[in-house]
């Protein structure tokens, strides 16, 4: 009977450390702040999303068109890459060249063209500043994803001029709805 609990205890450690390791390869910390702006007679909430990569492998991140809604990361990375936005999708845009002709800040459209690589170690930030503090609306759009998974499903590589530098982004809800 002792040696079943021993090894019971062994495999649940080693279940709780395996869920662990895979659960922190990317820590997503929140920080919201809310105050009143006496000038535009609004309350203002600034949310924070600070997006650390722990693994040792890339992931990228961007703001997708629709609500995330418990979609699989093969369909997040499907519709951003495939989804047809207009008359292009991603992949045309990288191929037509049609991201190289434009300077900043046309080349960073969220939703469209908006793509950030986030190596090992980083930190990316998404400053979200909104007037309705109950709205999710760029919260439930942003999406972060394994860089191979990604480029697996996609079967291309990206050059790295196609990437988002800064560490943060600033985004402004500002009378949007979902």
């Amino acid at each position: 009977m002792k040696t079943k609990t021993v090894i019971y205890r062994f495999v649940l450690a080693l279940f709780c450390a395996t869920t662990l390791n895979a659960q922190s390869q990317i820590k997503v910390n929140t920080l919201t702040s809310s105050y009143f702006n006496g000038l535009t007679k609004q309350t203002q909430t600034i949310v924070k999303y600070v997006i650390t990569n722990n693994s040792d492998e890339d992931y990228l991140t961007w703001v997708a068109l629709t609500p995330n809604e418990d979609k699989s990361d093969a369909r997040l990375i499907d519709d951003f890459f495939f989804r047809l936005k207009g008359d292009f999708n991603y992949v045309m845009m990288l191929y037509d060249g049609l991201l190289d002709g434009l300077s900043e800040p046309f080349n960073i459209n969220i939703g469209y063209s908006f793509l950030k690589k986030i190596r090992p170690g980083d930190t990316f930030t998404y400053i979200i500043a909104k007037t309705d503090e109950k709205s999710h609306f760029y919260e439930d759009r942003i999406v972060v994803v394994n860089k191979n998974e990604a480029y697996n499903q996609v079967s291309i590589s990206i050059d790295e001029k196609y990437f988002f530098k800064p560490s943060s982004i600033f985004l402004v809800e500002n009378g949007i709805s979902d």
